[in-house]
């Protein structure tokens, strides 16, 4: 086994390696094709992307990642951030599920040769960022640096929750959480007919996505914040992705009777349906529940169709806590070189956590 890190010199011949791998893996959506194709071309065209590949002599190459990196600051290497761009604005696409694409059967170690060969190919960069990895990943990352003598900072931790699609959805439910639901959907029920739409064509998309960001820059503002279509580059990169891959992208319009309550923006792949992104109309009446009934919905149209889970991904809120069942833990990892220069940035670091602490505090006291 062995592990090269290269310039991405011909994307095409690129694309068909990471197609071929992809399709003998069990690797989810954030590593399919659509995703990463539309993360490289939504890139700025200066961008210049590293590729990890893994091999041998008798099966050829069946591992990768991409790197990617922007300018740095005091004169040091860029943080290289894996299958992600390197592109502050762009990478708050925020990528869930990360890991070394794999084709099935590859031993665990390929990780790590993987993350040694990355190491060593970047001598002068100081911080290697591996953003919601999956457990596999995240032990490899820690075990690799270890060997090479880098410190492994811990960013985040979060698990992550999942609808089964093998049953009755409902049924899946608390019984206080089936009874907020029902009493919502009938209250809905009073202004019209309770349904899901799916967009047919692109001028009904185009509206749905419209009534997505409408819905959620309400939402946001109200808590004073804007969200996160305010990114030009995030809003590109969608738009990208709906666009030239329709097949793995679903918008998902909730209605009652002749008004819009919610939209979903979903991700498909294989077996799985994600949902990465939602709107939703909040009203003073709490019985209703505009986002418990818009995943149950959701849930039951995917069920229809014959997949399996419904992913809620990535993060610890209520609703993803009660609509379904906990999963995998994803980590957020920053492998760091020591030295004076990094010692300074890791001071300076502490400095304004530090700062930012005794700026809240005060906030919470006056």
């Amino acid at each position: 086994m062995r592990a090269v890190v290269e310039n991405i010199e011909d994307r095409a011949a690129f694309k068909d390696e990471w197609r071929r791998i992809f399709s003998k893996s069990d690797a989810l959506f954030f590593l399919s094709p659509p995703w990463v194709e539309t993360l490289m071309e939504t890139a700025a065209h200066s961008a210049a992307f590293k590729y990890i590949r893994i091999f041998d002599d008798l099966r050829g190459v069946y591992g990768a990642a991409i790197v990617g990196a922007q300018a740095g600051s005091m004169n040091r290497g860029a943080p290289a951030r894996i299958n992600e761009s390197g592109d502050d604005e762009l990478d708050r696409v925020y990528l869930e599920y990360n890991d070394i694409l794999l084709a099935n059967g590859a031993a665990d170690e390929a990780r790590i040769e993987a993350i040694n060969a990355l190491i060593e190919a970047m001598p002068k960069t100081n911080e290697f960022v591996f953003r919601n990895a999956r457990p596999a990943l995240a032990s490899a990352v820690k075990a690799a640096g270890a060997g090479a003598g880098l410190t492994a900072r811990p960013l985040l931790r979060q698990p992550t929750y999942y609808i089964d699609l093998s049953s009755e959805i409902m049924n899946g439910y608390s019984s206080s959480l089936r009874y907020k639901i029902r009493r919502a959907r009938r209250c809905y029920e009073e202004r019209g007919d309770l349904r899901l739409e799916i967009p047919q064509g692109e001028a009904e998309r185009d509206v749905a996505w419209t009534e997505l960001m409408r819905l959620h820059a309400r939402t946001w503002s109200g808590r004073g914040k804007k969200g996160v279509f305010g990114s030009p580059q995030f809003l590109a990169f969608h738009r990208r992705l709906i666009e030239r891959r329709p097949s793995c992208t679903d918008l998902l319009r909730i209605l009652a009777g002749d008004q819009t309550i919610g939209v979903l923006y979903n991700f498909v792949d294989r077996e799985r349906a994600y949902n990465y992104q939602s709107g939703f109309f909040y009203e003073a009446n709490n019985q209703l529940a505009p986002g418990f009934v818009a995943h149950t919905l959701a849930a039951e149209y995917y069920r229809a169709r014959g997949l399996k889970t419904y992913d809620l991904m990535g993060g610890d809120a209520d609703y993803k806590r009660r609509l379904g069942e906990e999963g995998e833990t994803l980590e957020t990892i920053v492998l760091e070189r020591t030295g004076i220069r990094s010692g300074i940035r890791t001071g300076l670091r502490n400095f304004l956590t530090s700062a930012r602490r005794v700026r809240n505090e005060g906030m919470r006291r006056t």
